[in-house]
């Protein structure tokens, strides 16, 4: 459960933007290829079971030269930039670097800039800038802000309203919530000094002092889940740690109990996670069937806990990635290599 250690993860990748309009069509599925040890090779799109195409290339950067420390941060020890076409790929946990979002006819995407390091570790995490593309192939900067990774989801967007963290001054460790219109280009600061933050069902979930809380997209009816006050470290799940799935469910870890949960929000109650192997928050829990879907060394799997019993849905030779899952339809889209797969369950 564990995730890689980043003091080694002294490279990082820069993207090439790729720009035939017919990357923006509607029928087609925009998502991240990984491989079995979650490093990200690009960018793709493709209708399931289809030829995939690349959306965006990622070139190869060494970012071991020190540079002045721009961001500013009080608790910063280095600042690193990408520099010379040599070095590896990075891991990306979490969705915490690479993140692809289309929204109408444009596409959202972070672009590494910085590796920063701290005095709470030597590999504290990366800068990153956020661009939009449109049909045509243009592509800009959205804002002017760096955007940490190390927060469970960099960036959401929610119709006209982008929301985001930003660093705070006083540390690296703690971050402020924004929100930022993009018709009107107004910005407003939702709430400081945050931990990390993520949005299901249109209501915000963050992190302060180890608490969960939610809040309207506004800012306002603040509420604080007074069950759960040990929510730390959101990089990796290990001893008190979190993440959430990729239908932005939170999956927690109690140290006192030493075991695993997930927040059932439309009851606030928190339920135990079956003794599954759940693979680098890589799973989709169904509410109302109580069904949890999820990837292992063996293939892509699907835990009924009403029966308590496991299905293997495709047995797979690596690590696959859950795209989406569509329950009414009974159907599973999983990303293998670069390739997009869709099966029923």
């Amino acid at each position: 459960m564990k995730k890689v250690i980043f003091s080694f993860l002294l490279f990082i990748a820069s993207i090439v933007f790729l720009t035939p309009e017919e990357i923006l069509a509607a029928a087609n599925e925009y998502y991240i290829s990984k491989d079995s040890e979650n490093v990200t090779k690009g960018m793709y799109y493709a209708k399931p079971n289809g030829k995939a195409k690349m959306v965006v290339k990622f070139t190869r950067y060494n970012t071991n030269k020190k540079v002045k420390k721009s961001l500013g941060l009080k608790d910063m020890t280095a600042q690193y930039k990408l520099t010379t076409k040599s070095g590896d790929l990075i891991h990306d946990f979490d969705r915490s670097i690479y993140k692809l979002q289309k929204v109408g006819s444009k596409l959202y995407l972070p672009k590494p800039v910085y590796r920063t390091e701290s005095i709470y570790g030597p590999a504290e995490g990366y800068a990153l800038k956020l661009y939009e593309m449109t049909a045509n192939g243009n592509k800009k900067r959205v804002i002017k802000d760096y955007i940490p990774s190390n927060t469970v989801t960099p960036y959401i967007i929610e119709g006209s309203s982008l929301f985001y963290v930003t660093y705070n001054k006083q540390s690296m460790k703690e971050y402020d919530l924004n929100v930022y219109d993009l018709k009107s280009k107004k910005k407003k600061t939702l709430k400081r000094l945050v931990d990390s933050f993520w949005i299901q069902s249109g209501t915000i979930y963050f992190t302060e002092k180890g608490s969960l809380y939610s809040m309207q997209q506004n800012g306002e009816k603040i509420k604080q889940y007074k069950s759960i006050d040990y929510l730390y470290n959101a990089i990796g799940f290990e001893a008190r740690s979190y993440g959430v799935t990729i239908n932005d469910i939170l999956i927690y870890y109690s140290g006192r109990e030493g075991r695993y949960y997930y927040l059932d929000t439309n009851t606030g109650k928190s339920i135990k996670l079956p003794y599954i192997n759940i693979y680098e928050g890589n799973q989709y829990i169904d509410y109302s069937s109580q069904r949890i879907f999820y990837t292992d060394k063996e293939g892509l799997k699907m835990y009924d806990s009403k029966i308590r019993k496991t299905k293997l849905i495709k047995r797979t030779k690596t690590i696959v990635y859950i795209h989406q899952v569509k329950m009414n339809a009974k159907k599973i889209q999983y990303i293998q290599g670069n390739r997009l797969y869709e099966i029923g369950f």
